[in-house]
């Protein structure tokens, strides 16, 4: 109970701060940049922050961090904060803050492709239309005048868009890798790595040398500062939180929002020019938003992704020799599938499999209304996730199960200590027969 008190104000206080500190971050970015050369100052931002926050996840006694967990958090961080964020701030010589916020906002779109294709998470209706509104508000971005700035806008254009893919993946993998369990750790790990990586190539390229200590000025090192504080340890940290507590493609919002927040602060700030097309372009990807984090009933009334028989449906992609399916009886018309995601450590697996057997998968065939129930699981690296899949006649059947709050997932006694990741949510699809 603790816990769900504790995540009920931090999640909103994450968004937050994803919301408005980063978008606060891409002047601070040009700022910066402005007195020091772009790759040294990202590199050297996330290098720093990296390593306070490495000593902090030290004093206050953080669990070891295996190899492989290690290893992940530092190809992510490579993917987020070398390629993604490095990409983002060296295209900043060439488009503005503003323009270079929105056209971050196409990452949404990816996210849920990625999700559809990585995790068979099918996109609602509303989440299809906020996207597409998404896109329709980036064309009218990118088909303004100030776009036709020759070769160095076209190479940041494609920068840009490199940098939001690779974002993209990151965010996906991230959620079904075998992380850090000490979030300070994880956060440090990915921006040692990343700022690893920019420092390096900032070196070899040559960039570095151009930077001289005389030509910093203090809106420069300010810059600098609250780039370190704020857009790296503060926000980053609650980034990486959300993408364990919430799903990619709600955490990936925050591309529509920061827009908003960069275009105001270099208008306000920095002179820089807001054309009704931007407006435009930024209702449309507040629109986007909405129907992206909100669920709409009347889309989801709408029989769109709904696949005729939810068992080939849901299975269509799971990883061949992965899959167990247990109990799997008839499914009527209309079904609803309770789908839950969950890991536990490699060495914990059989004994976990088990467990959730003789509990979960007793219980949920016991109730009535149920009409079947699909377990499969699959190792990567050092972790087994879990996939839990019941079928229900209607949703008073999964309150017969469940609970009222049924959104929420239904742990049995000694099932908790073996899992080191669950989803917060239970997600629900009505399947049509």
């Amino acid at each position: 109970m603790k816990h769900l008190i504790k995540d009920s104000w931090l999640i909103p206080l994450c968004f937050g701060i994803i919301y408005i500190v980063w978008g606060s971050t891409y002047l601070a970015n040009w700022y910066a940049i402005q007195d020091i050369p772009p790759l040294l100052m990202s590199g050297s931002r996330f290098l720093v922050a990296g390593t306070l926050l490495f000593v902090l996840s030290k004093l206050f006694g953080g669990d070891k961090t295996t190899f492989v967990q290690g290893r992940n958090a530092s190809i992510l961080g490579i993917m987020f904060l070398a390629i993604g964020t490095g990409g983002m701030v060296w295209a900043e010589q060439y488009i503005t803050s503003g323009m270079v916020a929105l056209m971050a906002a196409i990452q949404p779109l990816f996210i849920l492709l990625l999700m559809w294709q990585l995790h068979g998470s099918r996109p609602n209706a509303a989440g299809v239309v906020g996207t597409f509104l998404g896109i329709i508000g980036m064309t009218f971005l990118v088909g303004q005048d100030q776009f036709v700035g020759g070769p160095k806008t076209i190479l940041g254009l494609c920068i840009i868009f490199i940098s939001v893919l690779s974002w993209g993946i990151a965010s996906v993998k991230l959620s079904k890798t075998d992380m850090p369990a000490n979030k300070l750790a994880s956060a440090a790990t990915q921006m040692l790595a990343g700022g690893s990586i920019l420092l390096i190539v900032s070196v070899l390229s040559g960039e570095a040398t151009t930077f001289q200590w005389a030509d910093l000025t203090p809106r420069g090192a300010w810059s600098w500062v609250f780039l370190m504080i704020f857009g790296s340890i503060i926000s980053f940290s609650a980034f990486n939180y959300l993408l364990v507590k919430s799903t990619p493609d709600k955490v990936a919002t925050a591309n529509y929002i920061n827009p908003i927040v960069a275009m105001f602060l270099g208008w306000f700030l920095a002179d820089e020019l807001i054309t009704g097309q931007s407006l435009i372009a930024a209702v449309l990807m507040l629109t986007g938003v909405v129907f992206i984090k909100t669920k709409i009933p009347f889309f989801d009334k709408l029989n769109l992704f709904k696949q005729p028989n939810p068992t080939p449906n849901l299975m269509g992609f799971m990883p061949v020799g992965a899959v167990k399916v247990v109990d799997i009886q008839p499914v009527a018309h209309p079904a609803i599938a309770r789908i839950w995601h969950g890991s536990t450590p490699i060495g914990m697996t059989d004994e976990y499999i088990n467990i959730a057997k003789s509990t979960c998968v007793a219980n949920c065939t016991t109730t009535p209304g149920n009409l079947g129930v699909t377990f499969y699981h699959e190792t990567e690296g050092d972790m087994t996730h879990h996939t839990f899949i019941s079928y229900w006649k209607d949703f008073d059947a999964v309150k017969r199960f469940a609970g009222e709050d049924y959104q929420k997932p239904r742990f049995f006694d000694g099932e908790e200590k073996f899992l080191v990741k669950s989803d917060e949510l239970v997600e629900h699809r009505e399947m049509v027969a």
